[in-house]
């Protein structure tokens, strides 16, 4: 694993990302995705949704994700409108139509933007780094971390690969797509399994990793308030005001 000098991470700068606030540590952020998953399952009030999504909001703009918090945030809006003033419009099946859809999206949105904000902020050396902390197997480490790596090369290839039909002329099908992209892909994944062995990652004994994968006062308060936010779900659950 590798550690970059200053705190902020190499990607933001690469993709144009403003720096992030703070870093939230992996399992902070994967511990708030479980609770809101938990949360949603316990509880159909808009206003538990509107604490969700603002949780998650104010976890997007700590990570310097602003556009996105702020995409997210007029999503939510628009569909809160469509059910409290285009919905009763309607009425009959069209209405409870439109509510139904209009509902479903409004509830996955705050899991979905935590679930891409841990996409898009965590490197491959961090999740190595914090299932080292948590003891889990190499089996399954070893895979994912190449799994992770993968992907994004593939992309590439797939951009290389349109780019190079156009500066040839040649008109875009799912052909002449798929084919040089499959060619490659078998390339790709070779090289990175072949970096990877370079490394020593699969080096027996236990691995040294320079990136510091201690929880902070902010990840700690982040884990605090999703497991507060499930035991007062519950209670409330319990005492029939839910």
């Amino acid at each position: 694993c590798s550690r970059s000098i200053s705190r902020k991470p190499a990607w933001f700068k690469m993709r144009g990302f403003p720096a992030p606030l703070v870093r939230i540590d992996l399992r902070a952020k994967a511990v708030a995705l479980i609770a809101m998953n938990a949360v949603l399952f316990l509880s159909t009030s808009l206003a538990v949704e509107v604490y969700l999504m603002s949780f998650a909001i104010a976890l997007s703009v700590l990570c310097g994700r602003i556009v996105s918090a702020a995409r997210f945030a007029a999503a939510f809006a628009i569909l809160v409108a469509v059910e409290l003033a285009v919905v009763p419009v309607f009425g009959g099946f069209l209405g409870g139509l439109v509510m139904f859809v209009a509902v479903l999206i409004r509830k996955i949105l705050p899991v979905l933007s935590v679930g891409l904000l841990i996409i898009a902020t965590t490197e491959v050396s961090e999740f190595l780094a914090v299932a080292s902390k948590l003891r889990v197997p190499r089996a399954v480490t070893v895979p994912l971390s190449v799994v992770f790596r993968y992907f994004p090369t593939l992309r590439q290839e797939c951009s290389d690969v349109r780019d190079a039909m156009r500066m040839r002329g040649i008109n875009l099908s799912f052909e002449h797509v798929v084919v040089p992209v499959m060619m490659s892909a078998v390339n790709v994944s070779d090289e990175l399994s072949a970096a990877a062995l370079c490394r020593g990652i699969n080096r027996p004994g236990k691995h040294t990793c320079l990136r510091d994968a201690r929880m902070s006062f902010v990840d700690w308060a982040v884990v605090v308030i999703a497991l507060l936010s499930i035991a007062v779900i519950c209670a409330l659950k319990l005492q029939g005001v839910l």
